[in-house]
């Protein structure tokens, strides 16, 4: 059944088999991927994480990674999102940091279709960030698209679980293998967004082709 349009351009088709989990303690014993050719082995760890990024960027540098909460907001439903029963829409940006450094910055739009789960969130104050770990479930993981510009990678995936859908967006700087990252000047790696004539949240993608 059609889902209700997480970002006002339309989603990519999954260009790569992924494990459909989240993590991998769920997965078989065999695991494959194949990404296209352009990002180095640590990118393609990176791009292909599914529940571990933090985890694999703190053992990489050997240094504690921190979340620093952007934006939160619960924001209007569009008409699609009543026609499909979604209860709330959320929009939340992110940056990961790595010994206080920016190393990646997340956007995401996050549907709510559960009774319970609306609940939680906004009369029992549980956090978006928080919500798969507090109800103990693994959701599914699909990545739609990933690229690059002059200075960063980036990835498009979902990750759901039953009544709960969310959308993402993770750019990376270009420079976050080199051996010096830590001690080089800080980068801005957020996309710019821009809002239409309909006040619906829009993301620029620089690669419009990779859509």
């Amino acid at each position: 059944m059609p889902q209700p349009a997480m970002f006002d351009r339309c989603p990519s088709p999954p260009i790569v088999k992924v494990p459909g989990h989240y993590g991998d303690i769920m997965s078989k014993r065999d695991t494959t991927l194949s990404l296209p050719d352009g990002f180095t082995g640590f990118e393609r760890m990176l791009l292909t994480a599914n529940g571990n990024l933090q985890r694999l960027i703190s053992a990489y540098f050997n240094k504690t990674v921190t979340v620093m909460i952007l934006e939160n907001e619960h924001v209007a439903l569009t008409e699609d999102d009543k026609a499909f029963s979604v209860l709330a829409r959320f929009q939340r940006e992110v940056n990961l940091l790595c010994n206080e450094k920016v190393f990646c910055n997340a956007k995401s739009q996050v549907l709510v279709k559960d009774p319970k789960v609306y609940d939680l969130i906004v009369n029992k104050g549980v956090g978006i960030g928080q919500i798969f770990r507090y109800l103990d479930k693994l959701p599914s993981f699909e990545l739609h698209g990933l690229g690059r510009t002059a200075n960063t990678f980036w990835r498009e995936y979902s990750l759901r679980i039953p009544g709960v859908d969310c959308r993402l967006l993770e750019v990376f700087p270009s420079s976050l293998s080199a051996d010096n990252w830590l001690e080089m000047p800080v980068e801005d790696i957020s996309w710019d967004i821009e809002m239409s004539k309909d006040d619906e949240l829009t993301w620029i993608n620089p690669n419009p082709e990779d859509k």
